[in-house]
């Protein structure tokens, strides 16, 4: 081990190696071995050997103890054109920051993005790279599980501060104290509603089970690669393209909502029926979306409820007797066909519904009572009420 080497020194002296360096396949043969002495010298070098060890906070409920990034860093810097008094500044500024950025990053399976989406401050929505040299690509940065090529990413920014504490006494108590922003929960419900605005913006299927938190490569003390998922019996097989601009207006519009919770079971029962096999199961979940989302306000004793879903949705969305009595029919038979799948099991084959048409005829009655902010007043719409109120 090298003991009181002189940081500064020692870092003109990388500097110097890396300066007679001109082709890439040479840097990358030197740049391993140099990572490793340069770590090892900083480690045992000040202002470094007291940070040599640390416990790093990634914002998931999780930290790491870490032994010496400093190479990695340090090189990264004198390929910035940093000089080693600066790239020693910029350690002291590290240690007072004590703050890391970390990106949760979600691939949405089933979406197909062609262009950045920002969807509210720190939430994005990008496409994924075309080329396996992009260094900041989230197609490559990890080892995702098979998605359908063509498969957007959710980014979501939030800040760990402290981002590490020195090994020591007290370190474990840290642990508790580390402050996450946004914190977990906020970004899972970020994340649903992203989910949900997405699948009123598409034809198919969405759904985002799997999550991996990605650092600021410029930060020392950080850690990548903490991933949290969730179980899930399927996924999208492919990825549809969606209308980008209506996804932001959505999500602004679930986040306005009042009884938002009655709209999410909704949507959440659609995205199910978009993902089932057998035509049966997708009739019951259709069935059960239109039904939450058309009588909310009705008991479950009612016995006129398919005459009610039919109508409502009529008077909803036609805008004249013949699109209503369409609608309506439409809807009786999506709702005959889900009561008879959930009694007998099976799919009606004499008049068996359009479920594709039925899936556009509920998606686009969800985003209608969205765009009002509220459920309209039912009785009165079908009385003729124009809007509702």
């Amino acid at each position: 081990m090298v003991e009181n080497y002189d940081a500064i020194s020692y870092l003109g002296e990388i500097a110097g190696e890396l300066a007679q360096i001109h082709r890439g396949k040479h840097y990358a043969q030197w740049r391993g071995d140099a990572v490793r002495r340069v770590d090892r010298v900083l480690s045992s070098s000040d202002p470094f050997r007291d940070y040599a060890t640390t416990r790093v906070f990634s914002g998931v409920d999780a930290s790491a103890l870490i032994d010496g990034q400093f190479g990695e860093w340090a090189i990264d810097r004198l390929v910035e054109n940093m000089k080693p008094k600066e790239i020693i500044e910029a350690f002291h500024a590290e240690v007072a920051r004590n703050s890391c950025r970390y990106e949760e990053v979600s691939p949405i399976i089933g979406v197909k993005i062609e262009a950045e989406i920002e969807i509210a401050q720190g939430i994005h929505i990008v496409p994924p790279s075309n080329s396996m040299l992009d260094p900041d690509s989230y197609s490559w940065r990890y080892q995702w599980p098979m998605i359908p090529e063509g498969t957007g990413f959710l980014v979501q920014m939030y800040d760990v501060t402290p981002a590490f504490v020195q090994v020591g006494e007290g370190d474990a108590e840290a642990i508790n104290t580390s402050e996450t922003l946004p914190n977990a929960e906020t970004r899972e419900a970020a994340k649903q509603r992203v989910r949900r605005a997405c699948l009123l913006s598409s034809d198919g299927g969405v759904e985002i089970p799997v999550s991996v938190a990605l650092s600021d490569r410029k930060s020392l003390f950080q850690v990548d690669g903490n991933s949290s998922s969730r179980p899930f019996a399927t996924k999208p097989n492919f990825a549809f393209t969606v209308n980008s601009c209506l996804i932001k207006a959505v999500f602004d519009a679930l986040a306005a909502m009042s009884e938002r919770e009655v709209l999410e079971r909704a949507i959440d029962r659609l995205g199910r029926s978009r993902l089932a096999i057998d035509p049966i199961d997708r009739a019951i979940d259709l069935g059960i979306a239109a039904e939450i989302v058309l009588m909310h306000d009705v008991g479950s004793s009612n016995a006129e409820i398919t005459y009610k879903i039919s109508s409502r949705a009529a008077w909803l969305i036609g805008e004249n007797i013949d699109a209503r009595t369409e609608i309506f029919e439409l809807m009786r038979d999506l709702y005959g066909a889900r009561s008879k799948a959930v009694h007998s099991g099976k799919f009606p084959t004499k008049k068996p519904v359009d479920l594709d048409a039925a899936d556009r005829m509920v998606s686009y009655v969800i985003r209608l009572v969205l765009e009002r902010g509220q459920f309209p007043d039912w009785k009165r719409l079908a009385l003729g009420s124009a809007s509702g109120k």
